[in-house]
């Protein structure tokens, strides 16, 4: 059985989640294997939804502009 990452999470670079791990929503993990750092901000939370946004507007924009093979 593999991991469960639910939204709202960030996982830090080089952490491992081991199978059979469910993270919660809302904090920082990291580590071998990972642990809950520190809840996240406000403002990083917020950071999510504007992130998604910009890769939607790349996605359409890469589209319109024939790039895909």
């Amino acid at each position: 059985m593999g991991a469960v990452v639910v939204e709202d999470v960030i996982i830090g670079a080089g952490s491992l989640v081991p199978p059979g791990k469910t993270l919660k929503s809302g904090p920082l993990y990291v580590g071998r294997p990972v642990k809950e750092a520190r809840a996240l901000t406000e403002k990083e939370m917020e950071f999510f939804t504007y992130t998604a946004g910009n890769y939607v507007k790349l996605k359409d924009k890469h589209i319109a502009e024939e790039y895909c093979e």
